[in-house]
């Protein structure tokens, strides 16, 4: 990459940023709250659309969100993927020293997060890739370590799942008040995090509590450190999959445990997902239109201090195969990438279940 690129970056990462006026949220919609669709249990919804772009001539992958302030509580969140490439967002939550911090560096908490974060993480990971070079200005020197000391204390509350190029998913999670980081790490097919070139916002959700209420499931499963618990064959239709997260554990990528939902159509080799997964594979986790499979969404990872948590995702299941897979290496051998069928109507005598 030469200097050019990375000044881009920086300039897309600080414009982003820009829109945060002296640590408060210039917002548009705030606090959106809309019916919930036919078929779904009806009632106020506190909503987020996110719209996944990206601009292939500058490298810039970005979320653009409808609103950047929410209330606390039941939070769904509608993700449009209006891009070729594979993205998730995932929600971890800032604590109270990285904010403290910001503050005493007179940055907003996303310029300081990509300052302290993005851009340190980014220069490790360039150390690590065969033929790759770091930037050296991705070193910054905010801390005398390369990581700010207080990363161990942020929180994961989930977001939504990997959604395939021009996908949508409809994920919905339970939010406490806080600053939360709105981003995806997926990698570029030069080993350059989608968050790195642009795809991280900042969305904060206040004290005021939503009257959302939390989603009736149509399906249920559980989700642990001895893998998935869900049902081996599953009704055609509209399903409100609640998932379980019962524990966690940080696996060799770092990270905890997810959920994502795969079909396992024609030609998809389930091994390739099983490596696919591990973002900590140089050759791996990379959206270049040659993903393994089809992603249809599902909720990222949810790592709170009082699990169990359950987060929602929203879909409707056609007749087929299909798999859950979770973001870590090998998932296969942790009981963590679970297929399982749809049935058509036919073979289900007639019957056609809605809820």
């Amino acid at each position: 990459m030469n200097g050019s690129n990375h000044a881009n970056r920086r300039t897309v990462l600080r414009t982003t940023a820009a829109t945060l006026v002296g640590g408060s949220l210039v917002t548009g919609t705030a606090g959106a709250t809309r019916e919930a669709p036919p078929g779904e249990p009806q009632g106020r919804r506190n909503e987020i659309e996110i719209v996944a772009k990206h601009d292939h001539h500058a490298g810039e992958h970005r979320f653009e969100l409808d609103t950047r302030e929410v209330a606390s509580g039941w939070t769904t969140f509608e993700f449009h993927n209006q891009t070729d490439h594979t993205h998730f967002a995932y929600l971890p939550k800032l604590p109270q020293q990285a904010l403290d911090d910001a503050e005493t560096e007179r940055m907003d908490p996303l310029e300081f997060y990509v300052e302290t974060v993005t851009r340190p993480f980014q220069y490790f990971w360039d150390s690590k890739v065969p033929g790759k070079k770091p930037d050296p200005d991705d070193d910054t020197d905010i801390y005398e370590s390369l990581f700010p000391p207080w990363f161990g204390d942020v929180v994961f509350y989930g977001g939504p799942g990997l959604t395939s190029g021009h996908g949508r998913s409809t994920t919905t999670i339970d939010l406490d008040p806080g600053e939360y980081i709105v981003e995806c790490y997926v990698k570029d097919d030069t080993n350059d995090f989608h968050s790195y070139l642009g795809m991280i916002d900042l969305l904060s959700v206040t004290g005021e509590e939503a009257d959302a209420p939390a989603p009736n499931s149509t399906l249920d499963l559980s989700l642990s450190t001895d893998g998935i618990d869900a049902p081996a064959e599953v009704r055609p239709g509209r399903h409100i999959v609640g998932i379980e997260f019962e524990n966690q554990r940080q696996y060799k990528n770092l990270v905890g445990h997810d959920l994502h939902l795969i079909r396992l159509d024609e030609g998809t080799d389930v091994e390739d997902v099983n490596g696919w997964m591990n973002w900590a594979a140089p050759d791996q986790f990379i959206s270049d239109g040659d993903e393994p499979a089809m992603f249809l969404g599902g909720v990222s990872d949810i790592w709170t201090a009082d699990l169990p948590r359950t987060g929602y995702l929203h879909i409707i299941l056609r007749p087929g195969d299909y798999a859950w897979v979770a973001e870590v290496p090998d998932p296969a051998s942790k009981g963590l990438l679970a297929a399982f069928s749809v049935p058509s109507r036919r073979s289900l005598g007639g019957r056609w279940f809605r809820p």
